[in-house]
């Protein structure tokens, strides 16, 4: 019989923290690939697939690397897929403005993460490929087709998914950078392109302050572009209504009478 997610995780609990496994699991969130809870100060995320041990890895040789935190993981249990790491301070940012500061913040961590050298395998990011299975609005999807980037050259050590979601915040302070899943070996255009969606150009022209040159902009754009029509496809509260507020600066000049059907319907 399958598991759930929450049996995994208590699986996991027994196996590496017993004396946790009498807490109650609390559920701390869900996306397309992980589920999380909560026993007490410690958090159980759960992949949708069983490979944990190499983000493990990874996250050991980027923390003391980063000048942001970055879930210090206490256990990988590879068989129920389980990380288990302290619970971060803060919330997401995710349908929140980025307060004051953050930007330069930001663009540090990222200057220093994509300046780690590790093995492992490389993943350019084909702009091209993110079209095949997108979905969306006619209208803008069109408007994708016709401006495919060419492939970024540069491949540096990327978080891959650097969206609000994964951004904690408290106090005005970056209080954690989670979710490592998609980390890799790839254009870091990236991780500049859901901070482009979430946050808009001023955000972005801050962390470049304190990063440098950005990669080329029209793959930040395509790729956030994507990233937002993702959002909309995912179904999710506040993911779309994000996704929705973001599109006033991805596609400017684009309304409802520009496409077949509403946003309501995406």
């Amino acid at each position: 019989m399958r598991r759930t997610p929450e049996q995994r995780a208590r699986d996991a609990l027994r196996a590496h923290a017993p004396e946790r496994a009498g807490h109650e699991l609390g559920r701390l969130g869900s996306g397309l690939d992980n589920t999380a809870f909560l026993a007490g100060d410690l958090v159980l995320r759960v992949a949708g697939g069983h490979d944990v041990r190499r983000e493990a890895e990874l996250l050991s040789r980027v923390r003391p690397r980063v000048s942001l935190p970055v879930p210090e993981i206490r256990f990988a249990d590879e068989e129920a897929g389980v990380l288990g790491y302290p619970l971060l301070p803060g919330r997401p940012l995710l349908g929140r403005p980025a307060g004051p500061g953050l930007a330069p913040v930001i663009g540090r961590f990222l200057r220093e993460l994509h300046a780690i050298d590790v093995p492992g395998p490389v993943e350019p990011a084909e702009p091209g490929e993110w079209l095949e299975d997108l979905d969306g609005p006619p209208g803008l999807l069109r408007i994708l087709r016709e401006s495919v980037p060419a492939a970024g050259e540069r491949l540096v050590l990327t978080h891959a998914d650097l969206g609000a979601e994964h951004l904690l915040e408290h106090d005005g302070r970056i209080t954690g950078v989670i979710d490592w899943t998609d980390a890799a070996v790839t254009d870091p255009a990236l991780d500049f392109a859901r901070l482009y969606r979430d946050f808009g150009a001023g955000f972005l022209a801050g962390v470049a302050g304190a990063y440098g040159p950005l990669p080329d902009r029209d793959r930040i754009v395509f790729f956030a572009r994507c990233a937002a029509l993702e959002d909309l496809a995912y179904g999710h509260e506040p993911y779309v209504r994000a996704a929705r507020n973001s599109l006033t600066w991805l596609f400017p000049g684009r309304s409802v009478r520009d496409d077949h059907r509403p946003w309501a319907d995406w």
